[in-house]
């Protein structure tokens, strides 16, 4: 007969049996970084021409209007006829500018935050229906009325008035059209999924056995954020580890921003099964089978509407209006967009806040807060401003970030290339090693 002490495992069996799993544990990690690193090399190799062109554009774009106006004095720069001499009111330039456009060309905007001495640079749109291939930009001397010159946004065989345009079709399309654009947001997808990647990379392996804590932890961590230099090697690697995560923040505020402004079929539904619905009104406003080309309302009365309209958002909602900024008319809805900087504002430069009324009527059609009414919408705002630089609390300090950030993309893009060269070659060489030695 056997005892019931035969059969209970020994010692050694039941104190093998949590290192054995803790082995096990301890593989499947390792066998993780192999996948990530091989996802983040990969991924990076295939971002490199994107990043590079996105990253040297965005250090430039961070002071788009300065650089188009030094580029283009003869544009911007007006001189009034006389000392003291009052600017046309908005409406009037509208309207000069509308008495000058070719046929079949709508001035849709009023712009009430002109300045000084600087041109008014005023868009046009085509009539509903009716093909446009010419200029779409046209700067207006806003004392006199009289057309300075025009553009077509983007266009680079015009030259120098367009370069800045052209940079800003670079960074976001390649200056491919919906196709450039669409290929930009699935990088920028996968710069979004790559910074999760490649932070997880720094961590500090698990250990199987030793001191724990999150004091050992953060201590072993330590080392990811700092440069070591000796070999040229080394000092480009952990160059590459810790830069990345010194910005990894604004890095991933960069990419998922990209995805929203050149992806929306991916980004809205993320953002509305994380925060809510993510609707704007122009996105539910019902398009017009036949658009009026010029609306029914009169523009002075659609800003005097507009003015009480948004007075009594502010109002019901508690914010402070501080400047008017446009008014434009949209043909395919009918409707006018009336625009302001209220305490609601992330930027100054792009201000948000929004009343839409229709262009018949005058009668509300919606509301747009940039911050405020949705935590969704919010957090796009944000991180909108910060991929365009204009955060209106950081000013021009965070604009000059904004643009070193841009080299160090490229710089991250091509180390990243290096690393991966270097590496290669060096398996190369062991493998030849191997062979000749077998």
């Amino acid at each position: 007969m056997i005892s019931p002490a035969a059969v209970q495992p020994s010692h050694a069996e039941t104190s093998g049996a949590p290192r054995r799993r803790a082995l096990r544990r301890a593989r499947s990690r390792a066998s993780l970084r192999v996948l990530a690193l091989w996802v983040h090399r990969y991924a990076g190799l295939s971002m490199t021409v994107f990043l590079v062109v996105a990253g040297l554009t965005g250090s430039l774009l961070a002071f788009y209007h300065e650089l188009d106006q030094l580029l283009n004095p003869g544009l911007y720069q007006v001189q009034p006829p006389s000392p003291g001499a009052p600017r046309l009111d908005p409406f009037a330039q509208r309207e000069a500018l509308q008495r000058q456009l070719p046929a079949g060309l709508l001035a849709n905007r009023v712009l009430f935050d002109g300045r000084e001495g600087v041109a008014a640079l005023l868009p046009a749109v085509p009539f509903p229906g009716v093909p446009h291939e010419g200029d779409d930009e046209f700067f207006l001397d806003p004392y006199t009325g009289r057309l300075l010159g025009s553009r077509r946004w983007g266009e680079l065989s015009q030259g120098l008035p367009n370069l800045m345009p052209f940079l800003y079709r670079l960074h976001f399309s390649l200056a491919l059209g919906e196709v450039g654009s669409t290929l930009f947001g699935i990088v920028a997808l996968l710069w979004t999924l790559d910074c999760f990647i490649g932070g997880y990379l720094t961590l500090p392996p698990s250990r199987a056995q030793g001191r724990r804590g999150p004091l050992v932890w953060l201590e072993r961590w330590k080392p990811a954020w700092l440069l070591r230099g000796g070999q040229l090697f080394s000092w480009v690697f952990t160059w590459h580890r810790a830069s990345g995560l010194w910005v990894w923040g604004l890095l991933l505020a960069f990419a998922w921003s990209a995805v929203g402004l050149n992806l929306r079929p991916v980004y809205a539904p993320v953002m509305t099964a994380a925060f809510g619905s993510q609707e704007r009104t122009y996105e539910r406003l019902a398009r017009h089978p036949a658009p009026r080309a010029e609306p029914q309302l009169d523009w002075r009365e659609a800003h005097q509407r507009g003015r009480k309209l948004m007075a009594a958002q502010a109002s019901e909602r508690g914010f402070e209006v501080l400047s008017e900024r446009r008014l434009v008319y949209q043909p395919e809805i009918g409707a006018f967009r009336y625009q302001v900087e209220s305490s609601l504002d992330v930027s100054d430069r792009n201000a948000a806040t929004t009343v839409w009324l229709d262009g018949q009527s005058g009668q509300l059609l919606g509301f747009d807060a940039p911050t405020g009414e949705n935590a969704g919408l919010t957090l796009t705002t944000w991180v909108y401003q910060l991929h365009f630089a204009s955060v209106r609390s950081l000013g021009l300090p965070y604009r000059i970030f904004v643009g070193t950030l841009g080299l160090v993309i490229v710089a991250l893009s091509i180390t990243g290339v290096w690393i991966w060269w270097v590496k290669r070659a060096k398996r190369a060489r062991h493998l030849l090693v191997t062979i000749t030695c077998a």
